[in-house]
């Protein structure tokens, strides 16, 4: 029991050295780690220091790197941030203040904009107003300067007719000597006129202050139509210009297919007739290069694939059927006129010219 006590004091006892020795390699390890924090420390330092050394952050400026502010710099910029939230602030007050403003004024313009445009209106109409009736009062004047007895008709003159008398045309006319100029129109005289068959065309010429001038232009009679023992004188566009008992020397048109309810003065032929009527001047056309024109007394319309010319000094009948070919036609009735003078018959010269000559058939 001895020895076990000893023994158990000793074994506490080498505890003890045992707990002091590893108290002491913890005290130790703390010992180093903090020197290691401090040499640790110490480097940092240094290194800030050469960093601050190297560059002022004051008073340089480096590249990619923002600047702090100081805590001054951070007063005075949240001040400036207050001053620009008060006058935002004072701004929307105003723009709100001057909405309401402006839709308390709104009728108020609306009114206005009514009233300047009434008064536009206003100012136009009076404007139209009085240019009417200054007009009125011009057109006015105007009327009576021309109705004034210094424009009354003194001489009225006629140029152009031939067949109808100057007397004739200003009574068709309805103008009068000692009335104003200006009493009928133009385009009313003309027509007047007009009414006679003879006159195509008519120009009216005022010549101020009193005369009137009027210029026609007539119609001839180029061929006769035979109607009731009576002659009907017709132009080359077929108007009817006047039945008369006595011939002119003009030839005359047979087998026309007008009716003779048709046949009035100023009517023209009807369109068949009209048809032939071309064909007719075509013919009379060539008849005139060939120098025979004056011995040609009548014309047969009646088969327009057989045209006849009646002469009736030599008592001859030309047949030209469908009348083409017009001018060889000619020469060869030319040729056979010579040939045949004194001799009484018929021509034919209706045939292909090409294939077939001319012929003459004596009477017997």
């Amino acid at each position: 029991m001895g020895r076990n006590k000893n023994q158990e004091l000793n074994f506490l006892y080498l505890e003890d050295e045992n707990s002091n020795a590893s108290d002491d390699k913890k005290e130790k390890k703390v010992s180093k780690k903090k020197k290691v924090t401090k040499k640790e420390r110490t480097t940092k330092n240094k290194t800030a220091q050469n960093e601050n050394e190297a560059f002022n952050f004051d008073n340089e400026i480096v590249i990619g790197v923002t600047k702090l502010p100081n805590e001054t710099q951070k007063h005075n910029v949240s001040k400036t941030k207050k001053k620009q939230n008060q006058e935002t602030g004072k701004k929307t007050k105003k723009t709100q203040i001057q909405k309401g403003a402006d839709k308390k004024s709104a009728p108020k313009k609306k009114q206005i904009m009514k009233k300047k445009e009434e008064n536009k209106k206003g100012k136009i109409i009076k404007g139209v107003i009085k240019w009417t009736i200054l007009l009125g009062a011009l057109m006015a004047a105007f009327i009576f300067f021309m109705m004034s007895p210094l424009f009354n008709i003194v001489e009225i003159s006629v140029t152009g007719n031939n067949a109808i008398s100057q007397e004739t045309i200003t009574s068709l006319s309805g103008i009068t000597v000692g009335e104003n100029i200006y009493k009928t129109s133009k385009n009313k005289i003309s027509q007047r006129i007009k009414q006679n068959a003879y006159i195509d065309t008519v120009e009216v010429n005022r010549i101020l202050p009193n005369k009137v001038e009027l210029q026609v232009k007539e119609r001839t009679t180029t061929y006769m139509l035979e109607y009731v023992g009576s002659f009907v004188y017709i132009n080359n566009q077929g108007y009817i210009l006047e039945i008369a008992t006595n011939a002119v020397d003009v030839p005359i048109i047979m087998g026309y297919h007008t009716t003779q309810e048709e046949l009035k003065v100023g009517n023209r032929l009807d369109e068949e007739d009209l048809n032939k009527l071309e064909m007719v001047l075509k013919i009379i056309d060539s008849i005139q290069s060939s120098g025979i024109v004056s011995k040609i007394n009548r014309i047969n319309i009646e088969n327009k694939q057989n045209y006849t010319l009646h002469i009736e000094e030599e008592k001859k009948i030309v047949y030209l059927g469908d009348a083409s070919n017009l001018s060889s036609r000619m020469l060869y009735l030319k040729a056979v006129l010579n040939d045949t003078k004194g001799l009484e018959g018929e021509i034919f010269i209706n045939g292909d010219l090409i294939k077939e000559k001319a012929v003459f058939r004596q009477k017997q």
